[in-house]
């Protein structure tokens, strides 16, 4: 069962955050390394119509560039459109989806989503955050009831969101489903740190303050 590790990469008119730098070393390096450092992928592959993204990769890092069609590049594009037409393009039987915004994922994690769906247990497994807080959605109270006492939050029931940058997939679940999500998804709980996300300049301070902070000592 051929494993590979896909980073999906939009250029962005040159204002992609994948290309900045972090604590000296561009964005996306984080996450060439973390699938780099994985004995369970067989190959790194980055899928963007923008070859150059190559020149922002440490040279040292394993990594191939495989060119998709500049439409997928519109900002109306979904996510499935993009894996749909990896799948035409390339043969693999399971895909590590990695979105490299998350530079503090661990390899134990990535590692622990892969063997989850090599079991066959699971046709697929992502990263997520769990809350316990008081949740409102659509203006309507989601995990408590308001005519009634309100509850110690141990005792509310937890509220579980997607972190949004790591899935693994299979390809025959993508095809029966066409979504990165199964049936029988694994949901792996990590915590806010490891889930960082950067999208704005203060995701990058926070970042950089984790760093020097010593928290975080890379893969």
């Amino acid at each position: 069962m051929k494993t590979i590790g896909l980073i999906p990469f939009w250029f962005n008119n040159g204002n992609s955050r994948d290309i900045k730098k972090l604590a000296g070393k561009h964005l996306i390096d984080y996450s060439v390394s973390l699938l780099n450092a994985s004995t369970l992928i067989e190959e790194t592959i980055i899928y963007s119509s923008y070859q150059d993204i190559l020149n922002y990769i440490d040279p040292e890092l394993k990594v191939t560039h495989l060119s998709r069609d500049s439409s997928l590049d519109n900002e109306d594009i979904l996510i499935e459109d993009i894996i749909e037409s990896f799948f035409a393009d390339y043969t693999a039987e399971t895909l590590v989806l990695l979105h490299p915004y998350s530079p503090f994922l661990t390899l134990d994690t990535l590692n622990e989503c892969i063997k989850k769906v090599q079991t066959n247990v699971y046709d697929s497994a992502f990263t997520a955050i769990e809350t316990k807080k008081f949740a409102w959605y659509k203006d309507n109270p989601l995990n408590f009831d308001r005519t009634k006492k309100s509850p110690k939050l141990k005792d509310l029931d937890s509220i579980i969101s997607e972190q949004g940058l790591l899935y693994v997939l299979t390809k025959e679940s993508f095809l029966q489903h066409k979504s990165r999500v199964g049936n029988n998804p694994y949901m792996h709980i990590i915590n806010h740190f490891e889930g960082h996300e950067i999208n704005e300049k203060k995701d990058f301070e926070i970042a950089e303050l984790i760093i020097n902070s010593g928290m975080f000592q890379g893969i």
